[in-house]
């Protein structure tokens, strides 16, 4: 299917029903809910070996004319340097054979007993099935001279329990109910396969670069809290079997790659079992197991690494809300820098797009990335010679003709001397240092961070609210990641403490730049940020117009208790104690306990098959609010949904509500006591 850009704007009578809704635009600038929905991003850019091509991914949500449903991925090949692409039939574990005369994926086609190996031609041509394996592939990654695969692949149930399964069995036995997932090596000449771990989850794997070995991530359980707590650094050697541990990373573990010589693995790991994020480098060497830390003090997170050469390594480093490379050296590691980090090779910081992951563009010694800019959502570039990128594609072409609404990076200090980061995005149109409504959106995690890139999203939406008139705050509190290990940890065994300061204190200084109307102040935010939502509406009820608080727990007993992440929350996040150790501590930072006070008008929403937030914790402070005060309170479930919309057709249910709540009570000043906007919503686009 050949890639291309729809654009889908409003009709007259769509337009006059968002208008009847409270929706529209104060004015015609700006990005339309519509519009976002039409959004499509690069998310994978992969060169070929000679760094000569590059194979995208684009995903987008589906089209009103479509049945409901998660978005689409497209593939296709292009010239390193721009020009005409190539479709490829396939997304799914997209890679290139080491020779570079195929680009593969894995997909499941009529006649398959399970996902095989399919390949084409970078130029063209009909796709080739390359396996003909009875169990399937799983994720995948090619033996450097192309003769085989290493790939995973689901352990198949005990046959007594597959039998009852088919007979209509179909109980689940909690923390016990668990399928490991385990490595197998498949000989593409011969079709035949070998397992190469019993035993455990192999979450990650990597060739090393002579192919006789493999470095993996493996876990003990096939579980979400073990894919962040317990992973580990192993190595299998495929030609004997042999098992042996790598190195016992303390906590979280990130990206991994071997040096040019096979004798040292680069890896991104936390600090230490208590800190909230993999963003810290090291080399491991293979035969002694010595380890070598090379960012101590970084203040700042590593995002992705690569190898120059058996002493050099690249690093995208986020600092902050910008991103950067970095060169480190393992000559250098007796040096101690400035700013307390070792390893540092001159030049020291080049910069780079907003994204997460590089990928060499062949022996160039120059990189591709997925990334994104302020006025665009993520697309492919590549870097120059000279250090610059090049954006090579254009997703949303239409994008151009939308005004959009300046994004401005802020730093002030918190009361406590902190400083504290953040971006702001400013009313579309001429630049005005009028009071406007502010709404904070309060990001997840909280292990995560805003980055100066593309920032609206249907959960998140931005630049929409710019459009209306709105100065949008998306700040990097303490306990966000790219700012250290420390700031990463600030807000442990303080939750909505200083943190939550954080935003009283961003609003403070707004007001005092005169900039923000702080009777209008609205937040909204998912997850960890929908639990700081429920928080400002309760807790801190005087300071907030309006909140919108999506995926959210409120109880942090009761979220702890029905999570599938308690050992996360354990380690990382509450001191290493358990629940029933600090009962009161919990519930007087649970909005639960709050509801009583809340005077904001709240609007609640999440879907009904939450693993990671059980849906009874929004439902609490719902009935809690509803019963024990007078204030507009409303709880929206998206049936089959999780931590998360992923139907096109609930993220645009959601980003209307959203949209509709904050301009219904922060439309004018003393707004609280208005009666509740109507249940029902138009949804136009998808009439």
């Amino acid at each position: 299917m050949p890639i291309q850009t729809v654009r889908r704007p409003l009709s007259a009578v769509a337009t006059a029903a968002l208008l009847a809704l409270g929706t529209a635009p104060v004015s015609a600038q700006g990005l339309t809910p519509q519009q976002v929905m039409n959004l499509r991003y690069v998310t994978a850019v992969l060169p070929s070996p000679d760094g000569a091509r590059l194979a995208c991914v684009v995903r987008g949500e589906r089209g009103p004319d479509e049945p409901p449903g998660p978005g689409r991925s497209e593939a296709f090949v292009m010239p390193a340097d721009g020009g005409a692409r190539i479709a490829v039939p396939g997304t799914s574990g997209l890679a290139w054979r080491p020779d570079g005369a195929l680009v593969t994926w894995v997909a499941r086609r009529d006649g398959d007993p399970a996902p095989q190996l399919y390949g084409m031609p970078p130029d063209g041509g009909a796709e080739q099935r390359l396996t003909s394996s009875a169990l399937g592939i799983g994720s995948y990654a090619w033996r450097p001279d192309g003769t085989a695969i290493a790939f995973t692949r689901l352990d198949p149930l005990p046959s007594a329990r597959a039998q009852d399964v088919e007979r209509g069995f179909r109980q689940i036995v909690v923390d016990e109910d668990e399928q490991p997932i385990s490595l197998w090596l498949l000989d593409l000449a011969t079709g035949t396969e070998r397992r190469l771990t019993q035993g455990g989850t192999v979450q990650s794997f990597r060739w090393s670069p002579d192919g006789e070995r493999l470095a993996i991530g493996l876990s003990p359980h096939n579980t979400v809290d073990d894919s962040y707590m317990f992973v580990r650094l192993w190595q299998v050697v495929p030609s004997t079997g042999a098992l042996t541990r790598l190195v016992d990373n303390p906590g979280k573990l990130g990206t991994f790659r071997w040096s040019p010589d096979g004798r040292r693995l680069a890896y991104v790991s936390a600090a230490d079992r208590r800190d909230p994020h993999d963003g810290m480098l090291y080399v491991v060497d293979r035969e002694s197991g010595a380890v070598t830390p090379l960012t101590e003090g970084l203040l700042g997170m590593v995002e992705d690494v690569h190898w120059l050469d058996d002493r050099h390594l690249d690093a995208l480093v986020a600092v902050g809300v910008d991103t950067f490379l970095r060169t480190f050296s393992l000559d250098d590691v007796a040096r101690v820098g400035p700013d307390r980090t070792v390893g540092i090779s001159a030049p020291v910081y080049r910069a780079a797009p907003a994204g997460t992951a590089i990928e060499p563009l062949g022996a160039t010694g120059r990189y591709a990335i997925a990334a994104s800019a302020p006025d665009c959502p993520p697309e492919a570039f590549v870097e120059r010679p000279d250090g610059s990128w090049r954006r090579l594609t254009d997703s949303n072409p239409w994008l151009a003709d939308v005004r959009l609404g300046q994004q401005e990076v802020v730093r002030f200090r918190a009361r406590d001397g902190l400083p504290i980061e953040g971006l702001l995005l400013h009313p579309v149109g001429p630049a005005s240092s009028e009071r406007r409504p502010l709404v904070i959106v309060a990001h997840g995690g909280p292990e995560s961070h805003y980055s100066n890139g593309w920032l609206t999203r249907y959960s998140e939406p931005g630049q929409v609210l710019a459009g209306r008139g709105y100065r949008v705050w998306y700040p990097n509190y303490r306990g966000s990641t790219g700012y250290g290990v420390a700031f990463a940890k600030a807000d442990h065994g303080d939750p909505m403490g200083r943190e939550f300061e954080d935003h009283l204190d961003a609003i403070a200084s707004f007001d005092a730049r005169g900039i923000v109307d702080p009777e209008r102040v609205g937040i909204i935010g998912g997850s960890y940020g929908g639990y700081t939502a429920a928080w400002a509406a309760t807790r801190h009820s005087e300071h907030f117009a309006a909140a919108v608080s999506f995926v959210p727990f409120v109880d942090i007993r009761t979220k702890w208790l029905t999570s599938d992440i308690p050992y996360e929350f354990y380690h990382v996040h509450y001191e290493e104690l358990w629940p029933h150790e600090q009962t009161g501590f919990l519930a007087d930072r649970s909005p639960l306990t709050w509801a009583p006070q809340c005077r904001t008008p709240l609007l609640l929403c999440g879907g009904t098959s939450d693993p990671r937030v059980h849906p009874s914790q929004p439902f609490m402070l719902y009935r809690a609010v509803k019963f024990a005060t007078d204030t507009p309170v409303r709880y929206v479930q998206y049936p089959g949904e999780g931590h998360g919309n992923a139907t096109d057709v609930y993220r645009y249910d959601y980003m209307l509500r959203a949209l509709r709540w904050l301009e219904h009570y922060l439309g004018e000043r003393d707004s609280r006591r208005r009666p509740l906007p109507p249940a029902d919503l138009e949804h136009p686009a998808w009439r």
